[in-house]
This record gives structure tokens, C-alpha cells and sequence, in this order.
């Protein structure tokens, strides 16, 4: 049986196949930005290393319902208050609520990324309050009343360079379980 037959057999005796053109058909080969293609590859070499610089090294583990408070040295007085009392509205926010410290720690990371890439100011992290603790060696309940989240959270954000401030959020955007993260101006960070 020819192909034609078979072709002929599939679709029925009217319909004849496509005669051939001669033309070859080429995939299109897309072209390489050497630009971006460089950019990519130094933020995936970047990126892990500046991750790993979110140290768990010498944190200090915070009591549930303690307030944070962190700002720079040269942060204007004024700055500071707007961002305490909420008056900087953040334009983003994420639920640490429900992760593990790799995975907090990473979503931290990516907030601090994106809130730079888009010129953002301002945002809030929900850290949570305490967990129930963990159980040691002899099964007793340890660290209750601890927030381990929290405390990491207030660890990983002074070690940022473009982190001018956090506190702990209003009770209307989570209170003592929320910070409010203020990130250096993009535009000013170019001039230094």
C-alpha cells in the first residue's frame, strides 16, 4: 500500500493530498540577547549567594507578642513616624503563615526583589505570632510562647542592605504577627 492509498484510506477517495511545493521549511532560530542573556546568568549566580547572606547565625528568639522596631543609622525622624503609625501604605504583602524557615526565608527574598524591581517603598510581612513550640530529646514542649518566624524575620531584614526600617505593624494590618518594611529608595541608592 502507497502513502497515497493509505492517505486515500484515512480521509476518504475525493481529497487528494498536497502537492509538494519544493519549498523547505526552517524553524525560526530565535535570537540571542547576549545583554539579557548575561543579566540572567549573573542573577542565577547572584541570587542563591545574596540569598545565603540571610543568615540564621546569632538571632535572637523573640517572645510572641514583643514589639519590633529597626531603622538605620541617618533615617530622618520623620520617615520613621509615617512608617509606625501606618501611614505608609505597603504595596506589598506576604503570609509567612504556614512555612518553613527555607521556605520563609525565600519568600522574604523574593518581596525584597520584587518591591525593588518595581520602584516600591513599602511592604508588610506576616510573620505570625508564636507557634506551639517544639518537643526536645525527651519529648517535653519547648519554646512555647516563642515566635520562631518572627524572630528569624527580624534577623534576615537587618542584614539587607536596602532596608532602611521595619516595625511592627498596626493592629489593622496584623499587629505584633505583621512588620512594616521600609526599602531604600532605588532612585538615591543609584547616586551613592
Amino acid at each position: 500500500m502507497t502513502n497515497k492509498d493509505k492517505f486515500s484510506t484515512l480521509l476518504g477517495q475525493d481529497i487528494e493530498p498536497l502537492k509538494k511545493s519544493g519549498r523547505t521549511h526552517h524553524q525560526p532560530v530565535a535570537k540571542v540577547d547576549t545583554h539579557s542573556l548575561a543579566a540572567r546568568r549573573e542573577a542565577a549566580i547572584t541570587q542563591p549567594e545574596t540569598l545565603a547572606a540571610l543568615g540564621d547565625e546569632g538571632f535572637e528568639l523573640l517572645g510572641s507578642e514583643q514589639s519590633l522596631s529597626y531603622s538605620r543609622p541617618g533615617l530622618d525622624k520623620a520617615s520613621l513616624k509615617r512608617l509606625t503609625h501606618g501611614h505608609l501604605r505597603p504595596s506589598i504583602t506576604i503570609d509567612l503563615h504556614g512555612h518553613d524557615l527555607d521556605r520563609a526565608r525565600a519568600l522574604v527574598w523574593r518581596a525584597l526583589r520584587e518591591a525593588q524591581i518595581h520602584k516600591d517603598r513599602c511592604i508588610l510581612i506576616v510573620h505570625g505570632k508564636a507557634g506551639t513550640g517544639y518537643r526536645d530529646d525527651k519529648g517535653d514542649l519547648q519554646d512555647t510562647g516563642k515566635a520562631l518566624i518572627k524572630s528569624h524575620v527580624n534577623h534576615w531584614l537587618q542584614q539587607v542592605e536596602e532596608v532602611l526600617a521595619f516595625c511592627s505593624a498596626q493592629p489593622r494590618d496584623g499587629g505584633t504577627g505583621a512588620i512594616y518594611v521600609l526599602l531604600r529608595n532605588k532612585a538615591k541608592q543609584k547616586k551613592r
